[in-house]
């Protein structure tokens, strides 16, 4: 009987604690807000340190990117594009250039005029967490298509993105990465 007791105690608490957690189970999201890919972000050093999950899903007029970094430095700004290639092998270098199936100039992510890879830039608070949810409307999650983000890479930059220097935006080193995957 005290078997069953513990044995029952432990499921619980695992139970409860499932229950607490802050990332999406694609079990209890409706199917019109399950996101279709999502990726893992590690620092490219070699502590390979887990910053967060960054997400993306089909909406109305593009995809939506959303997701949380934690462990930066409070108050610092980061730079956040999607890289050409699905790896992070190199320190990051291999995912190659800025998603750019158009050929466009490197800008601010709102204007039309800029790689389908630009993101806004990320600001961590006094906690060092930072959060994006921003609308693109140039990238699909279609794997079919060209101009799909699957299996591409999320880069995140050890500085702010100037939307002005070409072709990059003078953002920094490479510091954390994360491929693209299916949800």
């Amino acid at each position: 009987m005290k078997k069953l007791l513990a044995t029952s105690a432990v499921l619980a608490s695992a139970i409860a604690l499932t229950a607490c957690q802050t990332t999406p189970n694609k079990q209890d999201l409706p199917a019109e807000i399950q996101p279709a890919l999502k990726a893992q972000i590690q620092t490219v050093d070699v502590s390979k340190a887990h910053l967060g999950k960054m997400y993306l899903r089909p909406v109305q007029g593009g995809v939506q990117v959303f997701g949380k970094l934690t462990g930066l430095n409070p108050g610092s700004t980061y730079a956040i594009h999607i890289h050409e290639n699905g790896t992070c092998a190199n320190k990051g270098k291999d995912a190659g250039g800025h998603f750019n199936p158009l050929n466009k100039q490197h800008g601010h992510p709102s204007t039309p005029e800029s790689h389908a890879g630009d993101l806004p830039n990320l600001t961590a608070d006094a906690n060092g967490v930072a959060s994006i949810n921003f609308v693109r409307e140039d990238i699909s999650v279609d794997p079919r298509v060209a101009n799909t983000v699957y299996n591409r890479a999320f880069i995140i930059h050890a500085g702010a993105d100037d939307y002005v220097s070409q072709p990059a935006g003078n953002a920094g080193d490479r510091m954390a990465c994360g491929v693209i995957e299916e949800y």
